[in-house]
């Protein structure tokens, strides 16, 4: 009996683990696939949800964006870029072991924009961050969605436009009396008949690291960080040495005892012959030592020195620009050519240049067979359009005109203006060729035609050159979209100005900026035929009219009046102390008032579609700024032991030191 029961509890207590155990395992198995079901929803939910907003988790920098919308991204990138512009990029740097810092205001305000040297592209910063971590499917964008909300996920701003070339400029300006370029040991010619000479003692150099400091501006900026960088300096020892000199005294003599060097061309087309000499003082002017190869030196020319000469003295008798083709359209609509395309001869200066100096260079090397004759070098440059283009063009009809208002400009904007229009009549667009505002108006220089005008940099007034190329910018916006142009490249301006607020309803967001080298204002000729621009300046109206001829293909372009989302507010005026004005004397750029604007482009295809396209334009507000003329500063100067003077040396002083005042 004992032993049933035993065999009775043996079995039971075997059974029972096992049904226990089976329901539990599948009843885990269901929970957990109801918790995964549950999960797989909840994330794909989130992505959904997320789809149109920054990913959670994300941060610039120690700021959180996660979550925001694209609208509220777009606004917060914008605020950043007015609390950039209104707080400046600040700049320390080291001289004589003493700290000094100065203030950089990255943005440019002429009369009629303003020029910004270093901005977020917002509309394509929104763009990235939106969809940062979003390209792989559903459910791993809905893994990563859900990683992310419980991990801190920093992310670098990826589209920050820095125009190095002249931020670098300003920066240079701003140190260009603490820098110094080190000195290589030379010779002074102090008499050629009988040849006196003197060797000039090297120097080290202290030159500042410009181009680091912009990196490092956009790394800090990158964060969101405000711009504090340290402008890093070293000192930079000559090449030439005294003694490196002396190993090559004993050739001087013959570098000047073959006398005179001319420079020799002649004109292709009128076969004319010129000769310029340069005598043998000049050439003791221009002397330097130079490292050639295998680390031997040599007697050549200074490459600054002859490159002044030969732009100024050489340059202009020998280049000749391109010119392209240009048409005109007659009342009986029939195009004719009103100026015939000619191929462009520039001087070579660099390749000139070193010709020149080679034959510098061989009198130390060798005793005869030295040339005294050095022909200068040119390069043939093509016109974009030849005469011959004009026939068969098939132009007949007009497909757009673009109109703007310039009433209130002043004399040398409305000269700017001109000069613009003139360079634009007559310019033929290849099939599928992209038209670029900058490469028909250009260079912007007083050579090129155009005007200065007195702008606001910083804590100085500097003349600008070129102010009134917005409006052409504007007008050719308005002409390509009434031609239904597919636009390649637009910016509107940075400041709301009453120049380019449209014709109809007097609101800003029709505009288009020009800047070289960029922004620019592009669009593509896709209609298969050759188009015409005709410009024309209403003086009296004070009207521009651009209107583009071609070959219709049944299309039709046209745009919405813009509208303004949102005024904004400009700040109380900013007072700036300069030394550029006489003392107490104030001059002043006038507030701008912000807007986020925008309108509709639409294109009706020869096809059919109706193509249309948001054109979103944010200006900044910009306060009231102010320069007031304060009395010059004298800081303290150094030795050359670094040891502090009483007084500072001229900036005529010999020796080069620099004068440190502000």
């Amino acid at each position: 009996m004992q032993e049933f029961f035993e065999e009775k509890i043996e079995n039971r207590f075997m059974k029972k683990p096992a049904l226990f155990t089976w329901r539990r395992v599948w009843l885990m198995v269901g929970i957990l696939f109801l918790l995964a079901v549950i999960l797989s929803v909840g994330l794909v939910t989130q992505a959904k949800i997320y789809e149109d907003k920054v990913s959670p988790g994300l941060y610039i920098g120690e700021v959180a964006i996660g979550g925001m919308s694209r609208e509220n991204l777009k606004s917060f990138l914008h605020s950043m870029n007015d609390k950039l512009i209104s707080d400046g990029l600040h700049f320390s740097f080291d001289y004589k072991g003493e700290g000094k810092d100065f203030l950089l205001q990255p943005v440019i305000v002429t009369e009629d924009s303003a020029i910004e040297l270093m901005y977020i592209d917002v509309d394509k910063e929104v763009e990235r961050i939106i969809n940062y971590k979003k390209e792989s499917g559903l459910l791993l964008r809905a893994i990563d969605l859900g990683r992310m909300r419980f991990f801190k996920s920093p992310l670098k701003l990826g589209n920050i436009v820095i125009d190095e070339g002249k931020l670098v400029y300003e920066i240079s300006e701003k140190l260009k009396k603490y820098a110094v370029e080190p000195a290589n040991a030379s010779v002074k010619i102090n008499n050629l008949s009988p040849l006196e000479y003197e060797i000039v003692s090297s120097s080290v150099g202290n030159v500042y690291l410009y181009n680091d400091a912009v990196a490092k501006l956009k790394t800090v900026w990158s964060k969101l960080e405000m711009p504090d960088v340290k402008i890093e300096n070293k000192e930079v020892l000559p090449s030439v040495l005294e003694s490196d000199v002396e190993n090559i005294v004993n050739r001087l003599e013959n570098v000047f005892n073959e006398g005179n060097i001319s420079l020799a061309y002649k004109n292709p087309e009128t076969k004319r012959s010129y000769e310029w000499t340069i005598e043998t003082n000049r050439i003791a002017e221009w002397l330097e030592v130079q490292k050639i190869a295998e680390g031997n030196l040599a007697f050549g020319l200074k490459k600054d020195l002859v490159f002044d000469y030969l732009e100024s003295l050489i340059g202009p008798k020998i280049n000749v620009e391109a010119r392209d083709a240009k048409f005109e359209i007659n009342e009986e609509g029939t195009i004719t050519e009103f100026q015939s395309s000619r191929s462009g001869v520039n001087l070579d200066v660099e390749n000139t240049y070193n010709a020149l100096n080679q034959a510098i260079l061989d009198r130390t090397k060798h005793d005869e067979g030295i040339a005294k004759t050095v022909q200068v070098v040119t390069e043939k440059t093509e016109p974009n359009v030849s005469t011959g283009e004009a026939n068969d063009l098939g132009i007949t009809e007009v497909l757009g005109v673009g109109i703007s208002d310039f009433s209130g400009s002043p004399t040398n904007r409305i000269k700017n203006i001109r000069n613009g229009v003139k360079k634009l009549n007559g310019v033929l667009l290849k099939p599928d060729e992209i038209f670029s505002a900058i490469k028909y108006t250009k260079p912007y220089t007083i050579e090129g035609g155009y005007l200065p005008e007195l702008v606001i940099k910083g804590s100085e007034i500097k003349p600008e050159v070129g102010g009134g190329l917005c409006q052409i910018g504007t007008t050719l916006f308005r002409m390509a979209m009434n031609s239904g142009m597919p636009i390649v490249n637009r910016r509107n301006h940075s400041l709301v100005v009453n120049y380019y607020n449209d014709l109809e309803n007097g609101l800003p967001g029709t505009d288009a900026t020009i800047y070289d080298p960029a922004p620019d204002f592009k669009f593509k000729n896709d209609t298969g035929k050759h188009i015409l621009i005709q410009t024309y300046m209403d003086d009296e109206e004070k009207r521009l009219y651009f209107t583009l001829w071609g070959t219709s293909d049944g299309r039709k372009g046209y745009y919405e009046p813009p509208v303004v989302e949102k005024w904004l507010n400009y700040g109380p005026t900013q007072y700036v102390e300069t030394t550029s004005l006489p003392v107490g004397k104030k001059q002043c750029q006038h507030a701008y008032r912000g807007a986020e604007a925008n309108f509709k482009y639409i294109r009706e295809l020869p096809n059919g579609e109706k193509v249309e396209e948001i054109f979103e334009s944010y200006y900044r507000p910009l306060p009231e700024i102010c320069l007031i003329g304060v009395e010059n500063k004298v800081e303290n100067c150094f030795d050359e032991n670094g040891q502090a003077l009483l007084e500072c040396p001229s900036e005529e002083n010999a020796d080069g030191t620099p004068v440190i005042a502000e």
